[in-house]
């Protein structure tokens, strides 16, 4: 039997690729210093359009609210809490496959 190398294995979350030390280095830092697809909010928009409904089912799952969010993170407009919402996705999933090495 072979053990599992995650080195050897890449995970796509919310279209885009991610190798086992990419996901480590988004649960350790964050994916809002910026990550591969993540970056642009053109980006973000597209993605948050895309996977809007897994997205908030996500978010609702961790317990969060838009209107708790919008009143913590100061928002001023729906483009800041979609790019916010990517990247707690990004990084719940990250930390998900990663929390072992952690």
């Amino acid at each position: 039997m072979t053990a599992f190398a995650p080195s050897m294995h890449t995970w796509t979350i919310l279209g885009e690729e991610f190798e086992y030390d990419e996901l480590k280095d988004v649960a350790n830092h964050g994916a809002d210093i910026g990550v591969s697809g993540f970056t642009y909010s053109s980006d973000l928009y597209d993605k948050f359009e895309k996977y809007e409904d897994a997205i908030m089912d996500r978010l609702e799952e961790l317990g969060y609210t838009m209107a708790e969010v919008f009143e913590r993170q100061g928002f001023e407009t729906i483009q800041e809490f979609r790019e916010w919402a990517c990247w707690v996705y990004l990084e719940s999933d990250a930390y998900t496959i990663t929390c072992d090495d952690l």
